[in-house]
């Protein structure tokens, strides 16, 4: 564990070089020939490697499985080939909840990483947050950000979650709209925190961007619906969207003020309800001029 120590005013967390967290990351790949030997590579070379990495072949119809097949060490499952695109989709859940289901009875997993199969991270990604999570047992989510992309709350893919707290809720995510938003208020609905670290910048081997479809914007306005987002909120989310992606806020809107109905549990989304009308107005209209910004 760190030390807390005074040098001059400021108290200074000292890390340990002992850190010996066990992490399994899970990586979903689908078509990812061009991305995922690359991905594998800068895991295995992390200060603090994970001690397992399951990769989710989600139906390849390219190299990906052949390239998978070379590496030592790395659980696979491979799934039947579909032909929807799973983007934004919430059966993308059910494709994570397929890696989750081999940590199941893993008595020594600390963490749990979700990656994306085209991510690089700086070589101490892995050691610092799990140094991090571990100095503060009340962080159960916490990621860094991707280079180029502004983030206040822990993403997606990157995504470091504390396993004790996840096994409370059944080691998966909700196949529903909104699944990945869900951990993080489901979080903090119970006494925990999330972090997201800016000085840990991981970079997509993609253009950031390049999968940008403004339609995909209607299945996170859903999301939004189906974890409790006042439509006071969403509108004001949607209008700074506009800024720079008009169609993505009207979509998203759609989405919103659909006739969805499968919705998270009533007593999460009065949490949401509660904790957006909770917040001042000054600590609103500073994240409104933050993201403006940005």
């Amino acid at each position: 564990m760190p030390n807390q120590v005074l040098k001059g005013s400021f108290i200074v967390t000292e890390v340990s070089s002992s850190n010996n967290a066990k992490i399994a990351v899970i990586i979903i790949a689908r078509n990812e020939e061009n991305f995922i030997g690359k991905t594998i590579e800068n895991l295995k070379n992390q200060e603090l490697s994970p001690y397992r990495i399951i990769v989710v072949n989600d139906g390849s119809t390219d190299k990906t499985g052949e390239i998978l097949s070379n590496y030592e060490n790395v659980e696979i499952i491979n799934r039947e080939k579909r032909d929807e695109d799973f983007l934004a989709k919430k059966d993308l859940a059910t494709t994570i909840n397929c890696g989750l289901e081999k940590l199941e009875n893993d008595h020594d997993c600390e963490f749990v990483m979700i990656s994306g199969a085209d991510l690089i991270f700086p070589k101490n990604y892995l050691y610092s947050i799990s140094e991090r999570m571990r100095s503060n047992p009340k962080i159960a989510i916490s990621s860094g950000v991707i280079e180029g992309e502004f983030s206040i709350e822990p993403r997606g893919a990157g995504r470091v979650v504390r396993y004790d707290f996840w096994k409370k809720i059944e080691l998966k995510y909700p196949v529903n709209y909104g699944y990945e938003g869900y951990l993080l208020w489901k979080a903090k609905s119970m006494g925990y925190e999330i972090q997201s670290f800016s000085d840990l910048v991981m970079q997509s081997q993609r253009k950031t961007g390049s999968r940008y479809n403004p339609k995909l914007y209607y299945y996170y306005g859903i999301g939004l619906k189906a974890l409790g987002y006042s439509s006071l909120y969403t509108i004001g989310r949607a209008i700074l969207m506009a800024r720079k992606k008009p169609k993505g806020a009207y979509y998203m809107l759609s989405g919103f003020f659909s006739k969805y109905d499968d919705l998270y549990e009533s007593e999460l989304r009065d949490y949401v309800k509660e904790t957006q009308y909770g917040q001042s107005k000054s600590n609103y209209l500073k994240r409104i001029i933050n993201i403006l910004k940005h």
